[in-house]
């Protein structure tokens, strides 16, 4: 099961639109108090309009900005980046987030090896963002990833692990 398409971009991009409205519409109105009170000449007026303009947008870019664009950057990656095709037995899948990149994960890791050797463990990130895999330890499966982040599941049939 494909876990991203094109609709996640677009969905992306309606979301950063929505964060610059929410930055813009209040910078605009502040940016015109400011300009009121630097013709007035109310030096008060000025330092406390440039103060909470500045605490908001550092506010509105850490909340509200950053995220979405650090998700847009995992995405667009996802999208060029080269894939990469694994089988192997579910170790764990872990319930914790995993943060990375300015984006939350959950750690999969499956063994690859035949003989389940530890060597053959393999760490997979999942997208908190996305609907979870129903995947159990000791389930076989197929999974694409571009680097260590999956893309792709597909639950295999047990006797398809000894071909």
């Amino acid at each position: 099961m494909d876990l991203y398409s094109e609709r996640d971009l677009q969905k992306n991009a309606e979301q950063m639109r929505g964060a610059a409205w929410w930055l813009g519409v209040p910078s605009l109105i502040l940016l015109a108090a400011l300009i009121l009170s630097l013709i007035a000449r109310v030096q008060w007026a000025t330092v406390l309009i440039t103060v909470l303009w500045g605490s908001l947008l550092i506010f509105l870019w850490s909340m509200k900005i950053s995220p979405v664009r650090a998700y847009r950057r995992h995405l667009i990656a996802l999208s060029r980046g080269l894939t990469r095709t694994a089988e192997g037995v579910v170790v764990s899948f872990s319930q914790e987030d995993t943060y990375k990149d300015g984006v939350y994960f959950s750690a999969l890791i499956l063994n690859t090896d035949a003989k389940m050797a530890p060597e053959g463990e393999r760490l997979f990130y999942v997208d908190r963002c996305k609907e979870r895999p129903p995947l159990m330890p000791g389930d076989f499966v197929r999974v694409t990833a571009n680097g260590n982040f999956l893309t792709a599941w597909e639950k295999r049939a047990e006797a398809e692990r000894e071909q």
